[in-house]
């Protein structure tokens, strides 16, 4: 049993960030009925274009964003779509688009047109830049509005370049998630009041949030922070990348410095520098932190992955190695924790899952992805139409 079962959703949506939200919703137990035009989600035909990996005939990315939804297929801008549209707002608990204003206006499917027919509807709509301001009915990709134009692009490129692209969908997945938990809050205010809301995310303003320490220190300073870069000196060498001996990255996160200090010099292999006067304190190991640096590249690059997770697990510090994606697939917590969910139907494939978990209930694919208007008939049967009304 989900913690939304019993919840009807109405999803209006095209491509990945929105759609995204409304499989969360249906992981949780919503019932999701995904709406599309005759001729389908431009999201399907993404593959064929090249832009990610081809898997055959296994359409993964319209998998991932839209398994665990019913599908049906609508014309809205002819009555009887209109119709239908209307018939399933009437029983529904949440009424989900990324449409620009200008399309909702011209389709009358605002908030107001909506709540006419059920005041009680949550109405969620994610969007690139924003319900207000100059660029609100700009169209807006996660690549362009998330990364390039919410600053992220920029940071996390070297001076040197060349420009860091992003991978698919870095903000449409977590934008997603956030407008998903903007709806559950959403239906609990509906809770005490008896009326909608709206909900609403940008992928721009998910982008300042998740840079926002970055961009606080920024309005102060009233300049660009430095950017990261391989090699460069941080205050606490004790957190950061380095190369070991058989050629992987590992990643230490020991952030409090204190606790850790002695712990890492054991792991690796320099005992005597705990009392050292030059690193015997933090403000000390930020005053040498160039030579403290040194040595830990020299202590990590002398040895292999294998033989520094068996040191540093020993002293219970914080590290991981870079994993590569094929790594993550099998890592053990990612199993055992149920963060990938196998395919219903699929010999192989396993979807990520929405990184929220109820009473450690594991996240099941319950249905896949739907053809095109594959539940049109179902349904708006559902909603009272008879087979010469949908025929």
């Amino acid at each position: 049993m989900g913690v939304l079962d019993g919840i009807r959703v109405v999803e209006l949506a095209e491509h990945g960030f929105v759609p995204s939200c409304a499989a969360i919703l249906g992981d949780w137990g919503a019932d999701v009925v995904k709406i599309e035009r005759p001729t389908g989600d431009p999201l399907r035909a993404i593959m064929g274009a090249g832009f990610v990996a081809d898997t055959g005939d296994f359409n993964f990315l319209w998998e991932l964003y839209n398994r665990n939804k019913r599908g049906i297929a609508l014309d809205l801008r002819i009555p009887e779509g209109r119709d239908a549209l209307d018939r399933l707002v009437a029983g529904a608990d949440v009424f989900i688009t990324n449409f620009l204003p200008s399309a909702r206006a011209k389709l009358r499917t605002n908030p107001e047109d909506l709540w006419a027919v059920n005041p009680r509807l949550v109405y969620a709509k994610g969007h690139g830049q924003g319900q207000q301001g100059p660029d609100a009915d700009e169209g807006g990709f996660d690549s362009v509005s998330y990364w390039s134009r919410g600053g992220l692009g920029h940071i996390l490129t070297p001076e040197e370049g060349p420009m860091i692209m992003q991978r698919g969908a870095m903000g449409d997945a977590p934008s997603g998630a956030m407008l998903a938990g903007g709806i559950a809050a959403a239906l609990f205010q509906r809770e005490r009041t008896g009326r909608g809301m709206v909900v609403d995310v940008s992928l721009l303003n998910f982008a300042v949030w998740q840079l926002g320490v970055d961009l606080t220190a920024t309005s102060i300073l009233r300049r660009d922070p430095d950017r990261m870069s391989q090699g460069m000196v941080r205050s606490n060498p004790l957190v950061g990348a380095y190369k070991t001996a058989d050629g992987r990255w590992l990643m230490l996160g020991m952030i409090d410095d204190p606790r850790h200090w002695a712990p890492a010099c054991r792991a690796l292999g320099f005992p005597e520098l705990i009392d050292d006067p030059r690193f015997v304190d933090t403000a000390a190991r930020a005053a040498n932190a160039a030579e403290l640096q040194q040595r830990i590249t020299d202590a990590i690059g002398s040895r292999t992955l294998a033989e520094l997770r068996v040191r540093l697990s020993a002293e219970d510090t914080i590290f991981s190695a870079l994993a590569s994606p094929l790594e993550v697939v099998d890592d053990p917590q990612v199993v055992a924790n149920g963060y990938l969910a196998t395919h219903p139907t699929h010999p192989t494939a396993r979807l990520a899952c929405a990184p929220m978990q109820f009473d450690d209930a594991q996240i099941t694919i319950r249905r896949p992805a739907p053809a095109i208007g594959e539940h049109t008939e179902e349904v708006l049967g559902e909603v009272g139409f008879t087979d010469d009304e949908i025929a």
